[in-house]
């Protein structure tokens, strides 16, 4: 069975949140809903379950328009959670529970044996089986929100649309209840569409997102087509550093913050990151949050550094996955440096494969750049060329690199911070004192 809204337009009191909409779930499959709040979720949800009435546009459910259906036809076809539904009376848990066989039951005629087994099965599947006789109204909201899950399971229906379903669920709860909803659709072949707020879980559980912005699909795909960086930023107007859950393979957002578009002026200093394995991720964002344009490499694809640096718009000399640095991104890299003010060196493990970048920034340093070592003096504990790698950061210190334990420490860095505060800005150009490794 399908469900299907195509050139949707529709919204409230005359305005329209959703435009020119088009979206489909069919049986046997999980579909994420996701965006931004405003985006319109809801507002689908309620056309394709035939509450709300399109002011454009079609709602088909098993071949036919939606519109031509009962009530009753629906029910039976569709099961819909809304995000909020309030509690007025107090029935008990499995009476609610088993309002959702109302519509398998002919008129007149009571609750069968079949109904209370239902009512059972949803109950234990949902996990508040030990809330059957409890009144409705003495509820928390996250039981709440189970009730009307097991409910809607209860309705036996090939169709489920769920707004929110994880909301005032702990997160046992949340994890729970999703992977409920996912066995449905392997089990009894299901068709369960829900708008999600946690993108992780939508990409984890989901066969399929649908990515919502400002009333309009962004896109439509399979998670790993969706979640991605660019996407992500159109959407939510934020830069975000996409990865892979170890375990499933599944997109995993390590982190998620506003985009700052337009923060770096044309006249802004340039600064180059020689970072790798997640040693660039705090620099990076301090650097673009205070206004740096900023320039990143040699990385290679993939690298958590990598994906940080696409997700933050900064400009990144690439070379292939698990790869030694080639003539070709060293040239890159050598470009970027050219461009920049200030090289600087974050704490990042030095081998034979990206020993390059420490080279480029020596001859960055011979023709007058000033470089910044970031992190501790212990040059030997990140070294695995055998002692080259921490000999060559001792000469950027001797020909007179400065360095500091943090980002934040560097006083270039806290000047243009204090100057974004309306402060007077301090001086820099202070040379952190530094002892060497003996071993050096």
């Amino acid at each position: 069975m399908r469900l299907e809204a195509s050139d949707i337009f529709a919204g409230y009191g005359g305005k329209d949140v959703l435009e020119a909409v088009g979206a489909a779930v069919e049986t046997g499959e999980m579909v994420g809903l996701i965006g931004p709040n405003g985006s319109g979720k809801s507002t689908l949800l309620r056309v394709l379950s035939g509450v709300l009435r399109p002011r454009r546009g079609r709602v088909v459910l098993d071949g036919r328009e939606i519109a031509g259906w009962s009530a009753l036809e629906i029910a039976r076809r569709l099961a819909f959670v809304p995000q909020q539904e309030e509690a007025a009376f107090d029935f008990t848990v499995r009476d609610i529970v088993l309002m959702g066989r109302h519509p398998h039951r002919a008129r007149f005629s009571g609750e069968s044996a079949e109904d209370y087994a239902c009512v059972a099965r949803a109950l234990a599947d949902a996990d508040i089986l030990h809330l059957a006789d409890r009144p409705i109204t003495r509820l928390s909201g996250g039981e709440h929100r189970r009730v009307l899950l097991a409910r809607a399971l209860a309705q036996q229906t090939p169709l489920l649309l769920l707004d929110e379903p994880t909301a005032h669920l702990d997160v046992t709860h949340q994890v729970a209840l999703l992977a409920l909803v996912r066995r449905q659709t392997r089990a009894r072949g299901i068709g369960a569409l829900a708008a999600l707020h946690d993108l992780n879980s939508a990409a984890e559980f989901c066969d399929r997102l649908i990515l919502l912005r400002e009333g309009r699909v962004l896109t439509d795909g399979a998670p790993e087509a969706v979640m991605t960086a660019a996407h992500l930023r159109a959407a939510y107007d934020a830069c975000a550093q996409v990865g892979r859950n170890p375990a499933t393979g599944r997109p995993l957002i390590l982190a998620l913050h506003p985009a700052r578009d337009g923060s770096a002026q044309p006249d802004a200093p340039r600064m180059h990151l020689v970072c790798g394995g997640g040693s660039g991720l705090e620099p990076m964002d301090a650097l673009v949050r205070n206004g740096f344009r900023v320039s990143a490499g040699v990385l290679n694809r993939l690298d958590s550094d990598q994906e940080a640096a696409e997700a933050l718009s900064i400009e990144v000399a690439l070379e292939a996955p698990y790869s030694p640095i080639g003539p070709e991104a060293r040239a890159a890299c050598a470009a970027l440096m050219a461009r920049a003010t200030t090289i600087l060196i974050a704490p990042v493990p030095f081998g034979r494969g990206n020993l390059a970048n420490l080279e480029l920034a020596a001859e960055a340093q011979a023709a007058g750049k000033e470089i910044v070592l970031l992190g501790d003096d212990r040059f030997s504990a990140r070294d695995y060329t055998g002692g080259t790698a921490a000999a060559l950061l001792a000469r950027l210190l001797e020909g007179g690199a400065h360095r500091y334990e943090r980002i934040e420490d560097w006083p270039a860095l806290q000047a243009r911070t204090l100057a974004g505060d309306g402060n007077e800005a301090v001086p820099t150009g202070t040379r952190a004192e530094s002892a060497l490794p003996a071993s050096l």
